[in-house]
């Protein structure tokens, strides 16, 4: 597939970005919004080995993102017990969260910042059998490295705001490039789906599914404390 001039330019600049990287990973640090204990992650140095079998990589920007997954985790885990799933999101919040919460085949590890060789560190790693990133948080690296491995990509749950949509206007070539990855995309609503494909998504790998939310299960909730103000 050929690149655009402004994703070649940003490729090209994160195969050199490690220094870029560093610096930032201090900045959110110093600011509270990193683990200091799990930075390494964010280098794509994997905290844990990989299990054996099959893995299931799921990507979740944050909070809302990652709670959305919970019971599609469940019931794949519950249909298919011989797989292990990796969740990866990018704050501090949505780890603690997922720690207590995912099903005991799934496990939480942060997603490496966007430099091409944390990147790889993190891909030669895990080995993912399967991706899939839920709504719309795109990084350019990531995608393109894990498509150069042949590792099916899969897009659920997505949604994009017309804001958003106006900040790629200018880079609908890289949009149509990175959207082009993804075998398949389960969209939430037409009016999401409409920009999608204004975007580059592909009508014929796009299909419109409602959102993750509906099927969430229930936040868990102290009886002895429900509905004290």
């Amino acid at each position: 597939m050929a690149w655009s001039p402004a994703l070649w330019a940003y490729l090209a600049f994160s195969r050199h970005a490690e220094g870029f990287a560093e610096r930032k990973l201090a900045k959110r640090l110093a600011a509270g919004k990193e683990d200091p204990n799990r930075l390494d992650e964010r280098r794509g140095i994997a905290s844990r080995a990989r299990p054996d079998g099959p893995l299931m990589w799921f990507h979740a920007a944050s909070v809302g993102e990652s709670l959305s997954l919970l019971e599609l985790l469940r019931r794949i885990s519950e249909e298919r017990p011989d797989l292990h799933f990796l969740v990866t999101t990018g704050t501090v919040t949505s780890a603690e969260i997922m720690a207590s919460r995912l099903p005991p085949a799934a496990f939480h590890q942060f997603i490496p910042l966007d430099a091409t060789a944390f990147v790889k560190r993190f891909l030669d790693h895990w080995r993912p059998d399967v991706a899939v990133w839920t709504e719309s948080e795109f990084w350019p690296s990531l995608l393109v490295e894990t498509a150069k491995r042949d590792i099916p990509m899969l897009l659920i749950n997505a949604r994009i705001s017309k804001q958003s949509v106006d900040r790629w206007r200018f880079l609908k070539g890289a949009a149509r490039a990175l959207l082009g990855l993804f075998q398949h995309a389960q969209v939430q609503d037409e009016v999401s789906a409409m920009y999608l494909r204004r975007l580059g998504l592909p009508v014929e790998r796009t299909e419109i599914t409602g959102t993750l939310k509906e099927g969430a299960a229930a936040l868990p909730c102290d009886e002895n404390v429900r509905g004290v103000s």
